[in-house]
C-alpha cells in the first residue's frame, strides 16, 4: 500500500512537472555563452528569481498606466565588452517584445505621461540609449526601422563630431539629424561631465560621477564650494539642451544622469534649467508623476532575451538598492 501511494505520488509529480515546462516553453541559452565560451562575472545578476517563460501570450495585458524604460549602451555584431550586447541578441529582444504585444512609445509621450498625466497604451516600452555610440548608427538604426521603433539617445554633447574627444567612436551631426527626422530622438547627457572625479559629499571625499557634487581634488588644487559646482553643473547642462534646441529643435529638456548619479542638489539644479524629466539607472517600472525614472539594463553581454521579456511581463518590480551602477 505504501509503494503503491509512492509510485502515485510520483506519477503525479512527473505529470505535473511535464505540464508545467510544456506551459512555460522551451529554456533558451545565451548565444553568447554557447558559441563563445564566454562566463558569466560575478557582477552578472539575473533579473528574474527562478524558471523563465518562453510562451508567447501577445493578448495579455501585463501592466496599465505604467511605462517600462530600457537602457542600451553599446550594440555590436561581436561584443567585447560585458555593457555592450551581440546585435542579433538585440534585434531577438525586439522580435519577442513585438510577438508578446508590447507597445513601444516616443519620448514625448513618456513626458506627457510622467508630468501630465496622459495615457499611454497598455504594456508600454520606452527605448533609451547613453553615450551616442556611432554603432547606434550602424547596427541599431536600421533594425529599428525595420520594426518601426522610437527610441531616444543620451548624448554626451562635446563628442559630437569631434575626433579628439577620446574614447569609443561618436556619432556625427549628419548621422544625428537623418536619424532625427526619421523618429530618433535625442537628448542630454551632459556637454562634457560624463566622468568619475573626487567629489566632496557630506565630508567625505570619493570618485563619483562628475554631476554629483564639488570637485575635491587636493593633488591638482581644484576645490569648490557648493555654488562653484552648482554653477559648474548649470553651465554643463545648459550649454547641452541649448546645442540640441538649436540643432534639433527639441521641446522638452531630458536629462540622463551619468552612471545613474545625482542628489538632491543637482535635482535642484536640474529644475532651475527647467529639466522637468531625467533617468536614474535603477531597475523598475515608471508611474504618472515619476520624473526621475527606473531603467531596466537590457544591454550587455549575457542578456538572456526570454528573461527580460519574463521580468517586463512582471511589471519590472524589483527596484535598485540606490547604488550607483555601472552603466553609463
Amino acid at each position: 500500500m505504501v509503494k503503491r501511494k509512492a509510485v502515485i505520488t510520483l506519477v503525479c509529480i512527473f505529470l505535473f512537472a511535464t505540464y508545467f515546462l510544456w506551459s512555460q516553453g522551451a529554456y533558451t541559452y545565451h548565444p553568447l555563452v554557447r558559441e563563445h565560451g564566454h562566463n558569466q562575472s560575478r557582477s552578472v545578476k539575473l533579473l528574474t528569481q527562478g524558471p523563465f517563460s518562453t510562451k508567447l501570450t501577445p493578448d495579455a495585458t501585463y501592466y496599465k498606466d505604467n511605462v517600462v524604460v530600457l537602457m542600451y549602451h553599446d550594440v555590436s555584431p561581436k561584443p567585447t565588452d560585458e555593457k555592450s550586447i551581440d546585435v542579433n541578441v538585440f534585434e531577438h529582444q525586439l522580435q519577442l517584445m513585438k510577438n508578446n504585444g508590447f507597445n513601444w512609445i516616443t519620448m514625448d509621450q513618456y513626458v506627457n505621461f510622467v508630468v501630465h498625466h496622459e495615457p499611454v497604451p497598455d504594456n508600454a516600452v520606452l527605448m533609451t540609449f547613453d553615450d551616442g555610440y556611432e554603432t547606434f548608427y550602424q547596427h541599431v538604426y536600421p533594425i529599428l526601422n525595420k520594426y518601426s521603433i522610437p527610441a531616444t539617445n543620451f548624448l554626451i554633447v562635446s563628442t559630437i563630431d569631434n575626433p579628439k574627444h577620446r574614447g569609443v567612436p561618436k556619432l556625427s551631426w549628419d548621422q544625428i539629424q537623418q536619424m532625427h527626422t526619421s523618429g530618433i530622438d535625442f537628448y542630454n547627457h551632459t556637454f562634457d561631465l560624463h566622468r568619475y572625479v573626487p567629489i566632496a559629499i557630506k565630508g567625505k571625499t570619493k570618485l563619483r560621477p562628475a554631476l554629483m557634487g564639488p570637485l575635491n581634488d587636493k593633488k591638482h588644487k581644484l576645490i569648490e564650494s557648493e555654488e562653484d559646482f552648482r554653477q559648474r553643473v548649470h553651465y554643463d547642462l545648459a550649454e547641452a539642451g541649448n546645442i540640441l534646441r538649436e540643432k534639433l529643435g527639441n521641446v522638452n529638456d531630458v536629462l540622463a544622469f551619468p552612471y545613474g548619479g545625482y542628489t538632491d542638489s543637482l535635482l535642484s539644479v536640474c529644475k532651475e534649467l527647467g529639466i522637468q524629466v531625467s533617468f536614474t539607472v535603477k531597475r523598475g517600472i515608471n508611474g504618472p508623476g515619476q520624473l526621475n525614472g527606473y531603467r531596466v539594463n537590457a544591454g550587455g553581454m549575457y542578456n538572456i532575451p526570454e528573461e527580460l521579456i519574463q521580468y517586463i511581463k512582471e511589471g519590472a518590480s524589483s527596484r535598485g538598492s540606490g547604488k550607483i551602477a555601472s552603466a553609463g
